[in-house]
């Protein structure tokens, strides 16, 4: 069973490990990193398909990172440093992170790019490193979880 999120990417191109547990003591950074629903600017409206044309004209990916990422939640070489900034600019493009690199979780959701916003703010601990780290070690654990919680479904 595809996640949601590769099922996105799986149609936008024709084609286990865990993330942090929640700590109280990130609580403050946790929220620096959502953005404030009330300011949240409106993207327009742009399909999974558009995001990825848009993205590919300045940070190409390939099918075979795109099906990793979709099989395995992560990039075959996570030292490559143009599939992170595509994710970037697909997660800016589909209005999931906004200019200043926050997440929108309203939007995340109404997307259901997430299983809910419990993985979404769980997945928060992750973003670490540069802008397009942060939007890939995101994406990543999202992607994980989304496969995890899949399997299990799948195994019952």
């Amino acid at each position: 069973m595809q996640s949601r999120f590769g099922l996105l990417l799986a149609v936008a191109l024709g084609a286990a490990v865990g993330c942090s547990t929640l700590n109280n003591d990130n609580a403050e950074q946790r929220i620096g990193l959502l953005a404030d629903p009330a300011t949240a600017k409106k993207v327009p409206e742009m399909s999974a398909q558009e995001a990825v044309t848009e993205c590919n004209r300045t940070f190409i990916i390939t099918t075979e990172y795109w099906n990793e990422l979709n099989e395995t939640g992560s990039f075959p070489d996570e030292t490559d440093r143009i599939p992170p900034c595509f994710i970037r600019c697909y997660l800016k493009a589909l209005g999931i992170l906004t200019e200043d690199d926050r997440v929108n979780k309203e939007q995340a959701l109404a997307l259901n790019w997430a299983s809910g916003a419990e993985t979404i703010d769980e997945c928060l601990n992750e973003m670490t490193g540069t802008t397009c780290e942060k939007a890939y070690y995101l994406t990543r654990c999202v992607m994980t979880r989304a496969l995890v919680d899949g399997r299990s479904k799948d195994n019952k």
